[in-house]
């Protein structure tokens, strides 16, 4: 995303960012701890500005003409589209967002057990973001392929933690937990455990050996080269592609 072309947010997803803001600042400190807050808001602004300084705001892709087989438009879309891979979307993406969002939302809001709530929600919180900024990223003609793939990846190593941090309390609570508590804390365990084996599994096989291959071939991921020195990025000279 570049900074000069905020426009290219759409307004559902600055609603949602404004909204993020209002739910975290609620839940801090009683809930939300500050390292998350400010992973949620640092990590994308750095992406914000890689994308800006280092990628040239997708420069060389979006200077493609359209009829190029990797023009900005089916780079930003092919991927993702169900004839590409349907079984992602039609499939893959579905169970995604039940577990970990339409569940963990459940939860929270019909669980008479407010500390498998105060569990829950930390990684809900985190994961919203991650698809605020998927929303904002994936199909930017603005928003470099790398920062595109960063984003989740990022996002995701952070969740990891919660969710082993999550299923550990979960575990301790089924443990110390009353009789008549003990069914709901039972179901704040193998939620948590149902979240941490396939959000593991998304990281370190989906991410990592399926979307980054496709992601990083060069004639879809082009970049301007730079040299590293102080300051940090010196434009090389270049013969851009077509």
């Amino acid at each position: 995303l570049s900074i000069s072309q905020s426009y290219t947010i759409s307004p559902t997803a600055w609603a949602q960012i404004i909204l993020a803001g209002v739910v975290s600042c609620r839940c801090y400190p009683t809930i939300l701890s500050l390292q998350d807050i400010l992973f949620v808001v640092l990590f994308p602004s750095y992406l914000l500005l890689a994308n800006h300084y280092r990628f040239e705001n997708n420069k060389p892709i979006r200077q493609r003409s359209k009829d190029h087989p990797h023009s900005v438009t089916n780079v930003t879309s092919k991927f993702f589209s169900a004839s590409d891979a349907p079984w992602f979307m039609q499939r893959y993406m579905p169970m995604a967002a039940t577990i970990g969002i339409v569940l963990p939302l459940l939860t929270v809001i019909f669980s008479p057990n407010k500390e498998v709530v105060n569990l829950t929600i930390p990684h809900l919180l985190v994961l919203w973001c991650q698809i605020i900024g998927e929303s904002v990223t994936m199909f930017n003609p603005y928003a470099h392929r790398f920062i595109t793939l960063l984003l989740p990846i990022g996002f995701s190593i952070y969740r990891t933690r919660q969710l082993i941090l999550w299923s550990q309390a979960s575990f301790s609570l089924v443990v110390a937990s009353e009789s008549s508590q003990h069914a709901i804390a039972l179901w704040g365990l193998i939620l948590s455990s149902i979240n941490l084996v396939f959000w593991t599994y998304n990281l370190l096989v989906m991410l990592l050996l399926r979307v980054t291959p496709e992601f990083l071939s060069n004639d879809k991921c082009e970049a301007a080269p730079y040299a590293v020195s102080l300051p940090p990025f010196v434009q090389e000279p270049k013969n851009e592609k077509v």
